[in-house]
């Protein structure tokens, strides 16, 4: 009971958090947060030992900061490296679950070899990568200079150079989804799907940056961005992953596409 003679009560994820690190700093109505908060979300539903789970990010950009916030085990790469390194912890650890969360930085500006490579050696971990549509922001900035996509043919300056579910199903993952900042309790339901996983899973979770990307004119510049994803998004349970490629596509087509475990 505190001095006001009201009795205090923990929020049930609040084992799950740094709660002295809340708020954070993320933008309001960031797609991070809300992927965090899914993904605590998620774990407290679970029957899963919390003390197996090993959280990897990077150093790079706001998504650099998910471990900031969470209480599990956790690392922080600075070196570029951080799917090599979390593919490699996943394989040295086998009683870990191994969570690594990845944004446009220190993925597809700089990881798409090392992701690959994870899939194609069946790397037991989970990526939870936030497409937060900024990799066009460093290609104008010339940030990165010698990225081998600056000659990419796509009109969408703010596309992603990658069909992200394809990518990942021809790598060789286990479970491929992907979700919209709308669709958190189905995103729930899939980073449940890949705790259990057994192999490489992949889940997308489209999210553009609020400060890059939405302030510029383009989509959610609307006072209710969620209504953007109602309107534009489309659920479409194990299509094919070569139909999912956002450049050429007037709609967002999310789902589960692969789940091999339930085959």
């Amino acid at each position: 009971m505190n001095k006001s003679g009201f009795t205090e009560e923990k929020h049930p994820v609040d084992p799950l958090l740094h709660t002295d690190s809340i708020p954070s700093g993320w933008c309001s109505g960031c797609g991070i947060g809300m992927v965090v908060n899914t993904f605590v979300q998620a774990v407290n539903k679970m029957d899963i030992d919390v003390e197996n789970i090993h959280i990897v990010s990077s150093g790079i950009g706001c998504t650099g900061n998910v471990d900031q916030h969470l209480s599990f085990k956790s690392d922080k790469i600075t070196d570029s490296n951080v799917i090599a390194y979390a593919a490699e912890l996943g394989a040295k650890k086998q009683d870990l679950k191994v969570v690594l969360f990845l944004n446009d930085t220190d993925f597809i500006a700089s990881n798409i070899d090392e992701f690959i490579k994870a899939g194609k050696s069946g790397a037991k971990i989970v990526v939870i990568y936030i497409n937060n549509y900024i990799y066009r922001i460093f290609i104008e900035h010339k940030a990165l200079p010698k990225t081998p996509f600056l000659k990419s043919s796509s009109k969408d300056k703010n596309a992603t150079p990658f069909n992200i579910p394809h990518l990942a199903k021809v790598s060789g993952a286990d479970y491929v989804a992907r979700w919209t900042q709308l669709h958190i309790r189905r995103l729930m339901f899939s980073i449940e799907d890949a705790l259990l996983t057994e192999g490489f899973s992949v889940i997308e979770v489209v999210a553009p940056c609020l400060m890059y990307y939405m302030n510029k004119g383009n989509t959610g510049e609307k006072i209710d961005r969620m209504g953007v994803y109602k309107e534009n998004s489309i659920i479409k349970h194990l299509e094919p992953t070569e139909n999912l490629d956002l450049r050429n596509q007037n709609e967002i087509i999310v789902g589960r596409f692969l789940w091999r475990d339930a085959d």
